[in-house]
């Protein structure tokens, strides 16, 4: 018998409802407040899909909090309208039904992607994984990709939850994964708490990682010290003056000589008294003894009218 989907309205009670196939299991949480008010505004517009496995027995592939939902809003109802997948499905098309639904909502989180690919390569070769779904998903067609994504599912639920809601980018999410644990928890718990984009995570990850490693500790202990607690613990700091007083005390930590050498390098130019269209700055970790100033006119016009002094200054 060819296999062959079609929508039918099911006994809810023959519904296995598992986390087999779901790309969320790391979500604890009720169902979305949207969807729940778009559900009860229409209806489900979306109907769960589901794969035979025999007569009148069925298992859920998608649609967990539609299923959820219709239950919420009418507890006395029994049957529900779901797409329902054949026994002989090829599971190629299960895991494309499984892939398309959920890309209907938008494009896929990091972390949904791994789960995935977890899923599909329980079935199938990494080459065929690739070549079959990553030009759907968006990604170049290489196992490195999945690979890496599969690294992601190592990490703590509370870790997943933010990589899916976009609290925790992707990359700093890789660099994580070579941290212990307990390191992984207190950075995250920073970067949540001071609501820290993907390069201020980045950074902060670098500069505490690699002073724990010069003074031998872990980042829990270099970070539960008096200094930086004081910083993170401050009741009259808003969010942006804690994260830029913890970076610079742990790059002043990290590269003391570099920092006082930056001290002398801007006190200096402060007692210069320069307007505010003019700055000063130096090379790179002051590598070189240049300096390059900047000064900013109005307008070309402005530039044309002193064009002499400034040739001046510069000869």
């Amino acid at each position: 018998m060819s296999s062959e989907q079609a929508f039918q309205v099911i006994n809810i009670k023959t519904i296995k409802d598992t986390n087999r196939w779901s790309l969320h299991p790391f979500l604890s949480e009720g169902p979305p407040t949207s969807l729940l008010a778009s559900i009860r505004r229409i209806g489900i517009l979306q109907p769960p899909i589901l794969l035979r496995l025999a007569p009148e027995k069925y298992q859920l592939l998608c649609g967990h909090f539609r299923l959820l939902i219709n239950q919420m809003i009418n507890p006395s109802a029994t049957k529900i309208t779901c797409l329902v997948l054949d026994e002989d499905t090829p599971i190629k098309k299960v895991l494309y039904s499984v892939l398309e639904d959920q890309l209907l909502s938008g494009r896929l989180s990091s972390i949904e992607k791994a789960y995935f690919f977890k899923y599909c390569l329980n079935y199938m070769e990494f080459n065929e994984v690739a070549e079959s779904f990553l030009p759907i998903i968006g990604g170049k067609v290489q196992d490195h990709t999945i690979k890496k994504l599969s690294g992601l599912l190592t990490l703590e639920p509370e870790l997943q939850v933010s990589i899916h809601d976009g609290k925790l980018s992707e990359k700093t999410a890789q660099e994580l994964l070579s941290l212990t644990s307990n390191d992984r928890l207190l950075l995250h718990d920073i970067f949540i708490d001071l609501e820290l984009g993907g390069g201020k995570q980045n950074r902060l990850l670098t500069l505490s990682k690699d002073l724990a490693y010069r003074e031998g500790k872990t980042i829990k202990c270099l970070l539960s010290s008096s200094s930086y607690q004081e910083i993170l613990l401050h009741h009259e700091m808003n969010q942006p003056q804690k994260i830029a007083n913890l970076l610079t005390i742990l790059q002043k930590n990290l590269f003391p000589q570099s920092s006082s050498a930056e001290e002398a390098f801007l006190k200096k130019v402060h007692k210069m008294g320069l307007p505010a269209a003019c700055s000063i700055n130096h090379s790179q970790s002051f590598e070189r003894d240049d300096v390059t100033v900047t000064l900013t006119l109005s307008s070309l016009h402005d530039v044309e009218r002193h064009i002499k002094e400034i040739k001046k200054i510069v000869e």
